[in-house]
């Protein structure tokens, strides 16, 4: 299984992240989580519910950080502790 402890949840951004993109994100999570081979549909489901976030800029990140995986950039070099 892998640890996702490291990535951020819905409730981790600093703004509000509309239900239903908070629901995408975490199927992406529990995805993640039990180690799921095909994540294309809950890429896509998550490309559409960005589209509930009403800053561009919000968006954005919020799409960049699951979409192009920047959690996994921002968790290299890391260590534990």
């Amino acid at each position: 299984m892998m640890d996702i402890s490291h990535i951020r949840k819905p409730e981790d951004w600093p703004f509000p992240i509309p239900e239903g993109t908070a629901e995408a994100i975490n199927e992406l999570l529990d995805a993640y989580a039990s180690d799921q081979r095909w994540l294309g549909d809950l890429y896509d489901n998550l490309d559409g519910a960005t589209r509930d976030i009403s800053d561009i800029d919000e968006e954005t990140q919020v799409r960049d950080y699951y979409l192009r995986e920047q959690w996994a950039k921002e968790g290299k070099g890391k260590t534990n502790g």
